[in-house]
């Protein structure tokens, strides 16, 4: 048998073992709300509410280029297999969990890897070995660590995700220097295979959408995102160090978002070498100096912020930086807008005295206001105690009084 269709239905539990074990040559498994494509053997089972562990079977599929068991409710770790054909991986959304510090799928040819808003745990040491990798989304997990120059291997993803994990330490500059020479010239007949499928089985359903955290919100793309999206995600973790300029080499990137985590150091001005970037979020860190003037060169830059750090100078309002909003400068205390000539005075208002949810000022805060009024009284009291009980005071108030009384005279 070549093909089961269990589609449109509302099937829950464990996936049946003898699936696996029954049907060997299996090409098609239609078991979701969606059709499957005929170029190749595609297992879909996202979308149901599938519980327990994924059996060890599946990696008898020897053959398979695309699994999609996105939103269920698997638990348990994930099997180890030797697909050498495996192109597509989507485990999002699960309860997942395990250490996969080693490498977890013994293939060369895995291209898009989406495990977020699983339970998973362990480094990423594991990283280099996907050599064509162009889309990884490890995201809301539980990855600690280092982000090694492992990650340099690979031959440039399009989509590098994650945040909200437990990543420690500095970020290696080698990032920066990823090689991203056209996706067709790395591996032409690997990708122009894998674009086949992926446009054959768009072509025949509607397939889940890829997302990917931007411009501040959640936007949605087609399994052909590799045109439309490139973007580095960080955010929510604990790297620390110098943002290296080494980044700006990224002149393909569209979205760079490193906020939430503890970088120190300047913005680099190298930057504005990301020509195509159109989202940038470097807030809630601990970034010190100036908004380097050379980022008002970034004419596709639509989402810019860098509240929440310790920036200092004049915020540049040429360019695409006469478009934001205060919000994307508030809170640094010594960062201040331009005055009229585009000159900068530390004199006009600061970023960080601008009305901010969480960051009231000391009027707003009565606790502060009654510590304020109370230490006045204090040392008022203290004032006059002093003239009256001190003798040194009272020869104060002496002479105060005779020299007041000459001067009537």
């Amino acid at each position: 048998m070549q093909g089961l269709y269990l589609q449109n239905n509302n099937f829950s539990g464990e996936i049946p073992a003898c699936v696996f074990t029954d049907f060997p040559k299996l090409w098609i498994l239609r078991a979701s709300n969606n059709q499957l494509g005929v170029w190749c053997l595609v297992l879909d089972l996202s979308g149901n509410h599938i519980t327990g562990n994924i059996p060890q079977m599946i990696c008898s599929l020897a053959s398979i280029e695309i699994l999609d068991i996105s939103n269920n409710n698997l638990t348990g770790p994930i099997p180890r297999c030797n697909s050498a054909s495996l192109a597509s991986l989507n485990l999002y959304g699960n309860s997942l969990s395990g250490d996969i510090s080693d490498d977890l799928f013994n293939t060369s040819n895995l291209m898009y890897f989406d495990m977020r808003h699983n339970k998973l745990t362990g480094n990423l040491s594991w990283l280099g070995h996907l050599d064509n990798i162009k889309t990884i989304s490890l995201g809301w997990n539980g990855f600690e660590g280092q982000i090694t120059p492992d990650l340099c291997k690979l031959k440039c993803p399009r989509i590098i995700d994650f945040s909200h994990n437990k990543l420690s330490g500095s970020l290696p500059p080698c990032v920066g220097n990823i090689s991203c020479e056209s996706d067709t010239a790395q591996n032409p007949s690997l990708f122009l295979l894998f674009y086949i499928i992926i446009e054959a089985y768009i072509s025949v359903y509607d397939p889940i959408d890829f997302t990917f955290t931007t411009k501040g919100g959640q936007y949605t793309y087609g399994l052909n995102f590799f045109n439309l999206m490139s973007g580095i995600d960080l955010s929510g973790n604990m790297l620390s160090g110098e943002i290296p300029w080494e980044l700006g080499n990224l002149s393909h990137i569209k979205s760079v978002n490193l906020s939430n985590n503890f970088f120190t150091g300047q913005i680099p001005a190298s930057f504005a070498n990301m020509s195509e970037i159109e989202s940038l979020d470097l807030s809630n860190n601990l970034l010190s100096g100036s908004i380097p003037w050379q980022l008002t060169r970034l004419s596709s830059l639509a989402v810019f912020s860098v509240a929440y750090n310790n920036l200092s100078g004049c915020i540049p309002n040429s360019g695409q930086f006469g478009s934001f909003s205060m919000d994307s400068y508030q809170g640094n205390n010594n960062l201040h807008n331009m005055s009229e000539g585009n000159k900068c005075s530390p004199g006009n208002k600061g970023a960080g005295n601008l009305p901010s949810e969480g960051r009231d000022s000391m009027t707003d805060d009565p606790v502060l206001y009654a510590v304020s009024a109370a230490s006045f009284v204090l040392a008022s009291w203290a004032t006059v105690a002093f003239l009256f009980f001190h003798p040194l005071g009272r020869s104060v108030i002496l002479a105060s009084g005779n020299m007041v009384l000459w001067s009537g005279h």
